[in-house]
């Protein structure tokens, strides 16, 4: 039969467990809503500046468009052919670590739209 110290050393020794267990998943929520901030930003930027694009506008002028949605640092590039504008929006995401302090994980979202034939400057 177990002592009442014993049972009181048992429940310490699960609340600790337990707020480990909440601490981990805390963590592992932000590092998840910090990759899932930096997609979609991406991913509105990339697909905003190969719409400006497609619509005729100056390749410098869309980027500049991008950049503006775009979480800071990111890199962006554009490409253009006969039928489709290309750009590409990548970012480096520091996510905290508990033993490696941080850890970066590199994001790159590319969107591709097809190049109007009839091409204006309308900001819609």
């Amino acid at each position: 039969m177990s002592s009442s110290r014993d049972r009181g050393s048992v429940l310490a020794a699960d609340l600790v467990l337990g707020c480990a267990i909440v601490v981990v998943l805390a963590a592992a929520a932000g590092a998840a809503g910090r990759i899932i901030d930096a997609g979609q930003s991406s991913r509105e930027a990339a697909r905003t500046g190969a719409v400006a694009i497609a619509r005729g506008w100056e390749t410098d002028d869309a980027l500049a468009r991008a950049r503006v949605l775009a979480l800071t640092g990111s890199e962006i590039s554009a490409e253009t052919t006969a039928g489709s504008a290309v750009v590409a929006v990548s970012v480096d995401v520091a996510l905290p670590h508990p033993v490696a302090r941080r850890v970066t994980i590199s994001v790159r979202v590319t969107e591709s739209v097809p190049v109007s034939p009839y091409r204006s400057r309308r900001d819609g």
